[in-house]
């Protein structure tokens, strides 16, 4: 009961600073008058499949991108719903009368959330008439997720439940490109590669809960990658500001 008490402070502290850190930023960024239409709000295409075809994992990633001057920008990005919804059987070997083959029914389910901003540095723009920058990033991501677990066993007729939340302090890289169009959509892919750096779960008996929003993990689940399609639509005031041309 203390350590859940314990993570669950951890937790709003570290949500705390991640506000204050993002509203920090936007309030300390340099006068940006001459750039037209500063913000992007982005979803990410990658979590909608599994929302429409009703597979075992049903989030979404939203992101807001804020440009600070011509090569800078910060952006929040949040993925939140369920990361793991599935049920398993595993039937045995052995044969009852009464009740037939033996099995065991698992029900997992994991909804949690990430919390990721970032500092992201224009480095090439390689067309001249097509809005493309190529840009890195550096980033933080701190997830908490919680485990509900149950297991059915047909020949005693017994169920036993499991319960486990972890919270896990990140820090990474990303390289991608962005397409703006029309000067309101865009179009930004990127990857992104992150290590631990601290991480904190209620149940020292249980494992603790690795990130799913990952198409690719090390042995040790220390390091993992992601990738991000987000479709974005562009606003604020434009007051028939040129855009500025970022030089070669």
């Amino acid at each position: 009961m203390l350590e859940a008490k314990h993570t669950k402070l951890i937790s709003r502290i570290t949500l705390t600073a991640i506000l204050s850190f993002s509203v920090l930023m936007m309030m300390s960024q340099n006068d940006t008058s001459s750039i037209s239409r500063k913000n992007f709000i982005k979803i990410n295409l990658i979590s909608l499949p599994p929302l429409i075809n009703n597979l075992n994992q049903k989030w979404i990633g939203l992101e807001y991108q804020r440009i600070i001057d011509e090569r800078l920008s910060f952006a929040v990005t949040a993925d939140f719903g369920i990361f793991q919804d599935y049920t398993y059987i595993k039937y045995h070997d052995f044969f009852d009368e009464d009740q037939g083959f033996s099995y065991t029914r698992e029900d997992v389910r994991i909804p949690g959330y990430h919390i990721i901003p970032s500092l992201r540095y224009i480095f090439i723009r390689p067309f001249k008439k097509a809005d493309i920058s190529i840009y890195t990033a550096v980033n933080l991501d701190y997830y908490q997720y919680f485990m509900n677990k149950s297991i059915y066993q047909s020949f005693t007729d017994q169920t036993t439940t499991y319960h486990n939340s972890t919270i896990r302090f990140n820090i990474g890289g990303s390289i991608g490109a962005q397409y703006i169009v029309f000067n309101r959509f865009s179009l930004d892919l990127n990857i992104s590669l992150f290590t631990k750096i601290y991480s904190k779960s209620t149940s020292d008996e249980l494992p603790e809960l690795y990130p799913e929003n990952s198409f690719w993990k090390s042995n040790n689940n220390s390091t993992w990658a992601t990738i991000n399609l987000m479709l974005g639509y562009k606003f604020g005031s434009n007051k028939n500001h040129k855009e500025p041309k970022i030089q070669k």
